[in-house]
């Protein structure tokens, strides 16, 4: 990937931390192209019983392009609302998964789950994490040393603290290293191949228009063009998320990952490297970050014109004996 010409090759060092990429990488977090990589998010469903409360609801047989509206919304209030609203957020969810509890249907019959049990909660909370750390590269072409890994993984970890259930144990890893091994570990020893992880894999070429945020008169206008692209359009969401899968997750989607999707994978995302520099925020950033930004710029500019002490000047006469 390319280097940002803010980032000069003698700051690639392990152990620093360019101020100018922490701010791009908390962009991201607020950017309007995870949605080029929100398949990745189907690495919840390789442990099975989160793929069998999943199945059990129907929401994502009915139309899971709403689930990743409401999923990516919800995220984004964890990340970009302030303490109140990402405490409350955090509440909210915990509150409405008490009653996701019980046992499969189907190919899920024999599996018991429960949304609140740490094993489970955990993982999707990660999950949610590394999707945004390992697009970021991808997304922007910017490189990041193992110290901006660690440090951005932290602003997330500050983000979704408010989603951890109580209890020692059922804290979410501490630093990037971590994370790394706890996923690394899940993958190894409990993530498996399901029906439903790939049910959903194949139908990404069958994106469904979501019926949030769309009038049913715009819906209504816009389905026969998107018949035609969604191929078109699942299939770029499906190489841009594959590509920063973790490989063994890739595995068990049943998707045969080849040297000629590392090209297409390539192709682009050089495509969104050149749209993250040259287009507007306002065209890259939910409003909410963009909000939360304008936000920070106006209280740094209130904050420039403060003195530094209420003191007198040590010249002034008033403060002569």
């Amino acid at each position: 990937m390319t280097e940002t010409a803010e980032a000069p090759p003698v700051e690639r060092a392990a152990g620093v931390v360019r101020p100018k990429v922490m701010y791009e990488f908390r962009k991201h977090s607020g950017s309007t192209f995870g949605g080029f990589f929100g398949a990745a998010a189907f690495d919840e469903v390789a442990l099975v019983p989160v793929a069998a409360a999943v199945d059990r609801t129907g929401r994502f047989e009915a139309n899971f392009a709403d689930r990743g509206v409401r999923s990516g919304f919800s995220a984004f209030l964890a990340i970009w609302g302030d303490p109140h609203d990402r405490a409350a957020e955090g509440e909210r969810l915990k509150r409405l998964h008490r009653d996701v509890r019980g046992h499969g249907s189907g190919a899920f019959t024999d599996v018991r789950y429960g949304a609140l049990d740490p094993r489970l909660w955990n993982w999707i909370a990660v999950s949610g994490m590394f999707l945004v750390l390992n697009s970021f590269t991808p997304c922007t072409g910017i490189s990041m040393t193992p110290a901006e890994k660690d440090a951005a993984y932290l602003q997330l970890l500050e983000a979704f603290q408010s989603l951890e259930l109580p209890g020692k144990s059922a804290k979410l890893p501490p630093s990037y290293a971590e994370a790394v091994q706890y996923y690394d570990e899940m993958v190894a020893t409990e993530l498996q191949t399901n029906p439903f992880l790939r049910r959903v894999t194949d139908g990404l070429t069958k994106l469904p228009l979501p019926t949030l945020l769309l009038p049913p008169a715009v819906r209504l206008a816009l389905t026969p063009t998107w018949l035609v692209m969604r191929p078109v359009a699942g299939r770029v969401v499906k190489i841009c998320s594959f590509g920063v899968l973790h490989p063994g997750v890739r595995e068990l989607t049943g998707f045969r990952w080849d040297a000629r999707h590392d090209r297409e994978f390539e192709f682009y995302t050089r495509a969104l490297q050149v749209a993250w520099r040259v287009l507007p925020d306002k065209l890259k950033l939910i409003p909410l970050a963009r909000n939360r930004i304008e936000y920070e710029k106006l209280v740094r500019f209130h904050r420039s014109v403060s003195l530094d002490s209420f003191a007198p000047p040590a010249a002034c006469p008033a403060s002569r004996p």
